[in-house]
């Protein structure tokens, strides 16, 4: 990581004879006379340390300090004034401060000071990335990928779960990926060797009764909860009273308020309410769209030993377009028939320019946002759009700049 210092000190000379002091120490110094000039250099994406002045005209150091706290709590803050007054320095470090210098400070103490303070973010940014890494390599974000909020949320409650030793249910739409969430929290679970499935829709009385459960710590899915009958719901308490190793996953298109309302056993309903997860719709991860479709053609010609093919932007924005009532399952059959070269690919004749255009303005938005790492102010200048009307562009999307940053 090269070392990084974010300059801001309105004085012109000063901030010459600064950024002198520190690349003589080979520091790159980024320069800027104001706040204002500063902003677009403050995210949690930053590498170096600031170190700006208290005193200048319009927004202040404390300004400066309170963007950096809002967007990365992690980024130090190095504040100067020509002052030194106790109070300032209270307020300084009270909110936030790496640390308070006075002007004029001695070159040696100012570099010791940025050093440690680089030392400190350099480690910062090499936890993230680790952190990073292994979240983007586990099974809820190989399973569930994209970066709608409603999507980090389900990959955080998953791994939560993982970890958790608790029944829980999970509620979703038809074809949403329910038995996949299940699958996942069993697959993040790394001391459960055994996973067991079962589906109450169907299944006789005996079903439960019958299940061989292991002696080591297990998984069993039950699907459709909904389908239990009183003699399964009682053998199901009886099981999980009996083996104290088996965790149970249930599952229903209903949440678990409903299946109460609806006859559910007390016992049963308290024992699985310590934690519900729902699993959202497509409808409500439309962001994701194109990786998930993406993810699923890979795993088609994977599981075809063929080449992963070139998918045409016509075909991602009929995606993006169709409504997916079936979820996960329809669009899984989507993907597979394109795999098989099966589909249809430009836009269906009879969907309206509008929408076609809108459309395709989504994914381009999306695809810089991703290229610009969720940075506004690069995406709108490599689409060459002012940024209020990049900005109105996104909102009548319902897109947000920061959830296409990479966290690592």
């Amino acid at each position: 990581m090269t070392k990084t210092v974010l300059l801001i000190e309105d004085d012109a000379a000063l901030r010459a004879s600064l950024a002198q002091t520190l690349e003589l120490e080979d520091i790159t110094v980024q320069q800027a006379a104001s706040y204002i000039e500063a902003i677009d250099h403050i995210s949690d994406r930053f590498e170096g340390v600031i170190l700006s002045d208290i005193r200048m005209p319009g927004k202040d150091g404390f300004d400066v300090l309170g963007t950096a706290q809002a967007r990365d709590a992690e980024l130090p803050v190095i504040l100067l004034t020509g002052e030194g007054d106790v109070p300032t320095a209270v307020r300084a470090m009270s909110e936030g401060a790496h640390d308070f210098l006075e002007k004029p400070c001695a070159p040696d103490h100012l570099i010791e000071v940025l050093n440690r303070a680089l030392e400190h973010r350099k480690l910062v940014l090499k936890n993230r990335a680790t952190e990073a890494r292994l979240r983007r390599s586990d099974a809820a974000a190989t399973h569930f990928p994209g970066d709608a909020p409603v999507t980090e949320a389900l990959r955080e409650a998953l791994r939560r779960a993982a970890v958790l030793p608790v029944h829980l249910h999970i509620n979703g739409a038809t074809g949403a990926g329910k038995r996949l969430a299940a699958y996942t929290v069993h697959a993040l679970s790394v001391e459960r060797e055994a996973h067991l499935g079962l589906s109450l829709l169907g299944a006789t009385e005996d079903a439960l009764p019958n299940l061989v459960i292991p002696a080591k710590p297990c998984t069993l899915s039950l699907k459709h909860l909904e389908a239990a009958t009183a003699t399964q719901m009682i053998q199901l308490l009886g099981l999980i009273e009996v083996h104290p190793q088996l965790r149970v996953v249930t599952s229903s298109k209903r949440d678990l308020k409903e299946l109460r309302d609806a006859g559910l056993n007390e016992e049963l309903y308290f024992t699985l309410s310590l934690m519900e997860i729902t699993v959202p719709t497509l409808a409500q991860r439309k962001a994701d769209l194109r990786v998930i479709f993406e993810g699923l053609v890979r795993q088609a010609v994977r599981s075809m030993n063929g080449d992963m093919p070139i998918i045409p932007e016509g075909l991602f924005t009929e995606v993006l377009t169709r409504d997916w009532p079936g979820n996960l399952a329809e669009l899984r059959s989507f993907a597979n028939s394109f795999a098989l070269g099966l589909t249809e690919q430009p836009m269906a004749a009879e969907t309206p320019l509008a929408i076609q255009v809108d459309a395709f303005e989504r994914v381009i938005l999306i695809d810089t946002l991703r290229r610009k790492d969720g940075k506004a102010a690069q995406a709108a200048e490599a689409l060459g759009l002012p940024r209020k009307t990049f900005y109105d562009k996104l909102a009548r999307h319902g897109l947000r700049a920061k959830d296409y940053k990479r966290s690592g």
